[in-house]
């Protein structure tokens, strides 16, 4: 399994370099199909690489706990969501270092945190929450849990409709990065306020509102790390992903991983909205087919209702 993994990375590495001459990003579909390679597919797929899901981590030798606890010292900080660093966290850490397909994430990463960074200074949030998309859709705004839960910040239905996300026949707006981002912020929001602690609010966020506070009230235990005993396995390593991931992204270049750099800036991506039903297709003026179809994975039919906001360039 190892030896095909190291081949598939080798394949994509290849393509990378081959993409990385082409202009203004020239084929994101053919991106999507080489995604799917590393399980990125933007068909509703998750990662094999799952960031979400339980694994209690590997070994950790006593050096490489020093020294990641170290480097976690300097975004605690600086970060307004502080987390205590222990051996779940360290765990974690080498965990997701042993992801072939992190590059692919932070490619993606690097184009979504933009609007991300946006959304979460509008509403008063700290912007470390932007790494929360990473753990829950390895950055696949198509993503889709077994459960049914979707896009990037993967909102269950009953609760994405509380905040405004709906999913028809052409348009999903659970699957729109900015739509469902500015859901996901009022909906941080609102669990912070219920809970005046980030790490239960990083739990709610996965485990369910009712269930943490039913937990709460059954336990008598008020914070992560006295709950986390009576939490399922999933949510019992996700405060400490959250930690884990920062450090990946501000320490990658220690450990030799190489992100991926999409030639495509969020800055020049204009916002449109229809002013009547028309074919998708009229809507690409100007701008190559994969790349409309990769600034538009909400869009998911042909047909495109009037007053439907889409994205160019």
């Amino acid at each position: 399994m190892k030896k095909k993994q190291k081949m598939i990375f080798l394949i994509l590495e290849k393509i990378t370099m081959m993409i990385s001459s082409m202009t203004r990003f020239e084929s994101c579909w053919r991106i999507s199909t080489f995604f799917l390679l590393c399980c990125f597919c933007l068909n509703g797929q998750q990662d094999k690489n799952d960031f979400k899901g339980f694994d209690p981590g590997q070994k950790v030798s006593q050096s490489e706990k020093e020294l990641y606890f170290q480097r976690l010292e300097t975004i605690n900080s600086i970060n307004t969501i502080k987390i205590r660093k222990n051996l779940s966290v360290a765990k974690q850490v080498k965990r997701y270092l042993g992801f072939s397909s992190l590059p692919y994430t932070m490619g993606k990463a690097d184009f979504y945190f933009y609007f991300f960074e946006k959304k979460l200074r509008k509403y008063g949030l700290p912007e470390e929450l932007k790494y929360l998309a990473v753990i829950e859709s390895a950055m696949n705004p198509r993503a889709k849990s077994k459960v049914g839960a979707m896009g990037l910040w993967q909102f269950m239905p009953s609760t994405g409709v509380q905040y405004g996300l709906y999913h028809a026949d052409n348009v999903s707006l659970f699957y729109d990065p900015i739509a469902s981002t500015d859901a996901a912020c009022r909906y941080l929001l609102y669990l912070y306020k219920k809970f005046k602690d980030w790490e239960l609010v990083l739990t709610a966020y996965n485990y369910g509102e009712g269930r943490l506070l039913k937990l709460i009230k059954k336990t008598g235990k008020k914070t992560f790390w006295q709950l986390q005993e009576f939490l399922p396995k999933e949510t019992k390593t996700y405060v400490p992903s959250f930690l884990a991931v920062q450090y990946i992204f501000n320490f990658y270049e220690y450990h030799g991983i190489q992100p991926m750099k999409l030639k495509l800036s969020p800055q020049k991506m204009s916002i449109n909205k229809t002013t009547q039903t028309a074919h998708k297709s009229t809507l690409q003026e100007g701008v190559k087919k994969e790349v409309f179809a990769f600034l538009n994975p909400h869009l998911i039919g042909e047909q495109v209702p009037s007053g439907t906001i889409y994205y160019s360039l």
